[in-house]
């Protein structure tokens, strides 16, 4: 059962990735989030305090389900900690090489071109592992080049010793 909790608290969270990129890091989160949409070649950028505040709020599930104990807080600290390490593989390090660069991957591919039209138009979709994309973009989709929406953030690799 508490696997089942883990798992609906993964898929939730791309629920609430839409509605917090949407509403908040669009909105009154845009001082940090701007960051995100401009070219630089520095490490950390201001829109890393968001995944930051996430992992709090789990930490903070962790210890409770932990501590009082509460097992269903902790199978959903698993899920979202779960959903947060899947976003980070896919949107920072798959699609914007912050981490490494990584060789194409078609699975990935979509969700790629998907977060290279929120970058070119700065709309829709706003949602990562399972982007929706308006019907007015997928006939713009062919004509966006994901590898120069996304390149403006890509990083250089990281230097090994």
């Amino acid at each position: 059962m508490l696997a089942l909790v883990a798992v609906v608290a993964f898929v939730t969270m791309e629920g609430f990735t839409y509605l917090a990129h949407r509403f908040v890091m669009h909105g009154i989160g845009w001082v940090l989030h701007r960051s995100h949409h401009q070219a630089s070649a520095d490490r950390f950028e201001a829109n890393d305090v968001f995944p930051c505040i996430g992992a709090a709020v789990a930490m903070v599930g962790f210890a409770i389900g932990f501590n009082v104990p509460v097992p269903s807080l902790v199978a959903v600290g698993f899920g979202v900690t779960a959903y947060g390490f899947a976003y980070l593989f896919v949107h920072d390090v798959y699609i914007h090489g912050r981490v490494a660069r990584l060789p194409e991957m078609a699975p990935l591919e979509r969700l790629r071109r998907a977060h290279a039209l929120h970058h070119r138009f700065g709309g829709e979709p706003y949602g990562m592992l399972l982007p929706i994309l308006p019907r007015r973009l997928r006939l713009l989709a062919p004509t966006v080049n994901a590898d120069a929406a996304v390149a403006r953030r890509r990083r250089p690799p990281v230097p090994t010793a």
